[in-house]
């Protein structure tokens, strides 16, 4: 029998040798696609074929405990820090559900063959500088029940980088492990079978969005070593957001799917032309959508989950009250600080000197809401030709927007406007203006630009790849979510740059607009608030410090430092069943996070309502975004327990 399973394992591989075809990915490289056959619907081995009998939720959730973790040298796994070089390799039958939930946390290169020997020099190239290698062996099934890979000997693991650290997860039957040495490999994990179910939570515990704690049923041995009866190396999530079903947490994934109907009602009614909508619920992603189209236009692309949002006001707690929080962390930012304390040379003993940052961050310094700059910089309603150019150089150098660059030295004719306006009465008054001053002491601290050192210490840091400042940069014009189409100031539709004007006219990277973002990575900064500074097994900032900046600061004023929170009588920015502990913030063009420590909520809302026309307001009128919170409330609240 062995030899018969010997043969048909060699002829199939001969055969799926033959059956690949090109393709681009979406980072613009030209990759083989192997035609490989469907991952197994059932699961065959004795360990695990009860699992058959189960609904689909429960199914996930046994198979949970059975990975197997036999190695985990220097404790490498949970990865933390994703700002590194990681490679994929994935060889044998179908690895296809594994590389698509690795794209949920990061942008390796990869190589996936049926068989190692498949693999052109070109391909191992991709991967030889790489940190980590994330290898997977994935079994081929045939009509007798094998359950066994062809393509493991010492000439695969040559192939690999010496230096790079190696996690090798199998999916396929223990025998597998007898033709392997675990000394060069760094972590070992047993995935039993290449089911579609195990290869995602495999690949999940990787990145510490799942716990390891399965033990082995019988002695396993491989090439080097003994692995005994009841052994496996436990290890706790590392606060990343798991990838999951409402089924799993209680919650009624039909009372869910009323999302779907308000949301398509916003786009039918014209309230934006699409959205991206994300509920996380006890550290599980439990609902994951997007909806319609990029723009209006019969052409329009449709909205996909990596897309990004110019997420405006939002950028006030994503990226400058983070940053803030992140240096009270280090004592290098103070809430009970005055602005002379820090920018005296910007101050220049004018009235403003004496604001108190917490009262500023509170919305309750006196300052005037907005201040329309662009304006002063228009000659008979058009550029003024000395501030602005269509060409970048040395003295016209921040682009405003798509061939409009002005000059650097404007941003302090800005300041200037804003020091020639009084200072009102000291009670709540929201106001743009307060991050113009923030990220004046944030930039002179980190002595670079916000958008920097937000990408390389804490964005690049939790893997964080859609949370940026000038996407341009970073992302395809397609992948970005065009805004407005601005009639009076830049006179274009407005896409791949910041919307709001006085943001733009500081080049892009502003303390109160300017961050691009998609649903996913939106809620895991909120879910590093929610877990009061850690994430991934990082600090970024202690308890201490969120839970001061995310309380009511002031009497009659519902703000926290930067945060938005519920009215004292519920609701307000967020629905009326959100807890009084629960925070977030909102954005003008057409966004919403909100995360809640009492119901351990994250609800994030993308769009781009301002599109094409900023005095659309159908998203506010009709509360969509408050409705659609309040299905996510009532779903968690009658949870089965």
């Amino acid at each position: 029998m062995y030899y018969h399973k010997k043969i048909a394992r060699v002829f199939f591989i001969l055969i799926l040798g033959c059956m690949f075809s090109f393709c681009v990915n979406k980072h613009g490289q030209e990759k083989i696609t192997w035609e490989y056959p469907n991952l197994p619907t059932e699961w065959l081995s004795k360990d695990l074929r009860s699992l058959n009998f189960l609904p689909l939720n429960q199914q996930y959730f046994e198979y949970e405990k059975s990975i197997t973790l036999l190695e985990n040298k220097d404790n490498l796994l949970p990865l933390g820090r994703l700002d590194l070089n990681i490679g994929l390799v994935n060889i044998g039958g179908n690895p296809n559900e594994f590389l698509e939930t690795s794209e949920l946390f990061i942008s390796g290169s990869s190589i996936d063959a049926p068989n190692f020997n498949l693999i052109s020099a070109k391909d191992w190239a991709k991967i030889i500088d790489s940190e980590i290698i994330l290898l997977s062996l994935h079994a081929n099934v045939f009509s007798d029940g094998g359950n066994i890979i062809d393509s493991i000997n010492s000439q695969l693991f040559e192939k690999l980088p010496k230096s790079a650290k190696i996690i090798l997860s199998i999916f396929g039957d223990e025998e597998i492990l007898q033709q392997i040495e675990t000394k060069n490999i760094s972590a070992l994990i047993l995935g039993k079978e290449n089911n579609k179910i195990a290869q995602s939570l495999v690949c999940q515990t990787i990145f510490g969005a799942v716990s390891i704690s399965g033990k082995t049923n019988n002695e396993i041995k491989t090439k080097d070593q003994i692995y005994p009866s009841g052994f496996g190396i436990e290890i706790l999530a590392n606060g990343r957001l798991k990838f999951s079903q409402a089924t799993e947490i209680g919650i009624d994934a039909e009372k869910l799917s009323e999302i779907d109907q308000i949301a398509l009602n916003g786009i039918r009614d014209g309230a934006y032309p699409g959205c991206q909508i994300l509920v996380a619920v006890d550290n599980k992603i439990i609902y994951r959508k997007s909806f319609g189209n990029q723009t209006y236009e019969k052409d329009a692309r449709k909205v996909e989950n990596d897309d990004v949002y110019d997420i405006a006001s939002i950028t006030k707690i994503a990226a400058s009250t983070l940053l803030a929080m992140h240096l009270q962390s280090q004592d290098k930012f103070n809430l009970n600080k005055k602005l002379k304390d820090y920018i005296p040379e910007l101050i220049n003993k004018t009235e403003y000197g004496e604001i108190g940052l917490r009262e500023m961050m509170a919305h309750q310094a006196g300052l005037t809401p907005w201040i329309p700059f662009y304006k002063r910089t228009l000659k008979n309603g058009e550029l003024n030709p000395f501030i602005y150019n269509n060409l970048k150089s040395e003295n016209f150098k921040l682009q405003v927007a798509e061939n409009i660059f002005i000059k650097p030295s404007y941003v302090d004719s800005m300041y200037a406007q804003i020091f020639q306006t009084p200072l009102g009465a000291k009670k709540y008054l929201y106001s743009d203006l307060c991050y113009y001053f923030t990220q004046k002491i944030l930039e002179k601290q980190i002595n670079c630009k916000q958008d920097e050192y937000l990408r390389k210490n804490i964005y690049g840091p939790m893997g964080l790849r859609f949370a940026r400042y000038l996407p341009l940069n970073y992302f395809p014009k397609t992948k970005i979510i065009p805004t407005e189409n601005d009639l009076i100031f830049r006179k274009q539709l407005i896409h791949g740059h910041v919307h709001d004007p006085g943001a733009a006219m500081l080049g892009g990277v502003a303390g109160h607009a300017g961050l691009f973002c998609n649903a996913t990575d939106l809620a895991s900064i909120m879910n590093l608030f929610l877990q009061k500074g850690k994430y991934a097994g990082i600090t970024f900032f202690d308890e201490k410090t969120i839970n001061e900046y995310t309380k009511a600061q002031f009497t009659g004023n519902r703000r926290g430092a930067g945060f938005d929170r519920p009215n004292t009588s519920g609701g307000g920015p967020c629905d009326i069943l959100a807890s009084q502990e629960s925070f977030g913030h909102s954005g003008f063009t057409g966004t919403l996070a909100w995360a809640d420590p009492k119901d351990k909520v994250i609800f994030i809302f993308l769009s781009n309502r301002v599109n094409p026309d900023a005095e659309n307001w159908k998203l506010r009128d009709l509360n969509i975004r408050t409705k659609i919170q309040h299905v996510v409330y009532e779903a968690v609240q009658s949870r089965k327990k």
